[in-house]
């Protein structure tokens, strides 16, 4: 299994977390992947600068993908967000787990939608939870 990285779709949203994404260069890597192993795309839900609408486009773009997906919580980490984050980005996280709980496109409230959401997606579609992510299988 090769996880893809991808993050989001949306070059806005990946310039906010210092990643960008070309779209035919991801279709072919993807193809050439696909090829000669299983694929797990991976996505971030929380990202600062995204989210819920943003992120549901994202989502059901992966879901067309044939391959698996990885949704993962956002968390606030001391090497990444923590330290490089501008106090815009209006982050916040839970200081234990550092889960990211609201910030820049997210209010508390919407991320909590969008996990009981995706808790929903992976039950129908035969997937599998934990605390900071969800697995959804390939479509079929």
């Amino acid at each position: 299994m090769v996880g893809m990285g991808l993050q989001s779709f949306d070059n806005t949203v990946l310039a906010h977390v210092e990643r960008s994404y070309d779209e035919k260069q991801f279709d072919n890597h993807l193809q050439m992947l696909t090829d000669i192993s299983s694929v797990a795309l991976e996505v971030i839900l929380g990202l600062p600068g995204d989210g819920p609408v943003n992120f549901r486009k994202s989502f059901e773009r992966a879901r067309e993908l044939p391959c698996a997906l990885r949704v993962y919580h956002c968390v606030v980490l001391p090497s990444a967000l923590m330290v490089r984050a501008p106090k815009s980005y209006n982050m916040d996280y839970d200081m234990r787990s550092l889960k990211m709980k609201s910030c820049l496109g997210w209010s508390t409230e919407q991320l909590l939608a969008e996990v009981e959401f995706l808790n929903e997606q992976v039950q129908l579609q035969g997937g599998d939870r934990g605390e900071f992510f969800w697995v959804f299988p390939p479509p079929i």
